[in-house]
């Protein structure tokens, strides 16, 4: 089997608009609605297409992406907008950009002199799409217009423009992005969501949120306390991590924008894991107010607390599925930590991980389909995943560095974990069926702990 195909269920596995095979729902393209409270798209054109270029299963399409027209400003530039665009693309897993620049830029010339797009010309340096496009920048806007042609047909596939604050360019590109991505294969992008996370830049572990590319890192948290444990509320304005306040543990939410904190729990003992329901009305998180480490369920105001499990065994780092209708977490009653999963109202749990002697900090897929989570494997930490109804593990890292901590991107296909290598810890995002590590961050601080947002409109 294809390492694309991996993790794909069968009837996942269909021909999509360009004639292959990706995930389902990819066979029709349609216009999408158009989205963002604070960017502003607009369709140049909307007729409705399907791309004619015949694919095998797992092969990506081919993108010409020449330097869009227009003069640049205030650090925003053709160049800049071409490098994040084309990290997205690439990075959604579907398509590869033309390597040599060279002849884009050439084709790219000749269409500009000329005032016609010289489709064969495309094709012939190995381009199956062409996006071309033009930014203008104001002083107090920003706007990227592109259109995306089918070259086989030569012919338009979609055209949108995108207006928004200056400082906001790089999210007007990301929208540009997710809206290709969701033309083209059906599938929504992930280029469009954050990712929080803990660091030690100013010497104490606080909570900091970035761009799913590493990009606008900013701190969350302002207290000087130290905040660990980062989960998304939907919607993504805010988070919920656990505080050390002295010798007292609590739980907080944590407002994205202004860094406000409102405690939610502070229960006498652990107040640790904290995770938000996929309805955001719930908080599953490990307590010991009852002298054991068991896994509770509270309200989103830290009331009425649930507990969910009883025994003599340390239960951990519950994440609901996304259904809201079960939890996994972590156990050490087979007397090594394990993966199990049980009913959110609690119940009688299903072993989940039976290979590797530790097992730790699963997440669930937003697919629903499987688990990734931190195992140590001949005494490296490494990521794997394990299919919920089969339990079928894979491991989609390798290599030495301790890898901990993943976190599923919304499109069920990505992941992002930290991995310390050389005495600093550092994030990363791979794709599960190519497995290739994209490094996300840098510095001499350490990264850790993160959690990716659901999409943000």
């Amino acid at each position: 089997m294809p390492a694309t195909d991996r993790g794909l269920r069968k009837e996942e596995r269909v021909t999509n608009a360009f004639g292959g095979r990706t995930t389902r729902g990819a066979a029709r393209t349609s216009l999408a609605a158009a989205l963002l409270l604070l960017l502003t798209p607009a369709a140049l054109w909307a007729p409705e297409v399907r791309l004619s270029v015949q694919k095998g299963f797992g092969e990506k399409v081919v993108i010409a992406l020449p330097l869009f027209t227009g003069e640049g400003r205030g650090g925003i530039d053709p160049a800049g907008v071409r490098d994040v665009l084309g990290f997205d693309l690439a990075n959604s897993g579907y398509f590869s950009l033309v390597e040599n620049t060279e002849f884009v830029d050439d084709v790219e010339s000749d269409d500009r002199a000329t005032g016609d797009i010289d489709f064969p010309e495309w094709v012939a340096i190995g381009a199956e799409v062409l996006v071309k496009g033009s930014i203008d920048v104001g002083l107090t806007e920003f706007r990227v217009e592109a259109s995306v042609y089918d070259l086989a047909r030569g012919q338009p596939i979609f055209g949108r423009r995108y207006t928004g604050e200056p400082d906001r360019w790089r999210r007007a590109v990301h929208r540009l992005s997710d809206d290709i991505v969701r033309q083209l294969t059906g599938e929504p992008g992930v280029a469009s969501t954050q990712i929080a996370y803990v660091s030690n830049e100013t010497g104490t572990k606080v909570i900091y949120v970035m761009d799913y590319d590493g990009a606008n890192q900013r701190r969350v948290t302002r207290d000087g306390t130290l905040s660990i444990y980062p989960d998304w509320f939907p919607g993504g304005e805010a988070v919920i991590c656990t505080r050390f306040r002295g010798k007292r543990q609590e739980t907080y939410r944590a407002d994205v924008s202004s860094g406000a904190l409102d405690v939610v729990t502070s229960f006498p003992g652990l107040n640790a894991f904290p995770a938000v329901s996929p309805d955001g009305d719930e908080i599953a998180l490990s307590l010991s107010r009852d002298g054991n480490t068991e896994i509770y369920r509270v309200r989103a105001d830290g009331t009425s607390p649930r507990r969910l499990t009883f025994g003599r065994s340390t239960e951990s780092s519950p994440r609901w599925s996304p259904d809201g209708r079960r939890i996994v977490f972590v156990s050490d009653r087979a007397g090594t930590p394990q993966l199990y999963t049980m009913s959110a109202n609690g119940g009688s749990p299903d072993r989940l991980t039976y290979r590797g002697s530790y097992n730790t900090s699963p997440d669930w897929s937003p697919k629903g389909d499987l688990v990734a989570y931190t195992s140590r494997v001949e005494g490296v930490f490494q990521i794997c995943t394990v299919d919920v109804e089969t339990k079928e593990v894979v491991r989609i890292t390798a290599g030495p560095g301790h890898k901990e901590d993943p976190s599923w991107g919304p499109d069920g296909r990505h992941v992002v974990y930290s991995m310390t290598s050389g005495g600093s810890a550092d994030l990363y995002m791979i794709d599960i069926y190519d497995l290739e590590p994209v490094k996300l961050t840098s510095g001499t601080s350490d990264y850790s702990s993160p959690a990716w947002s659901g999409r943000l409109e």
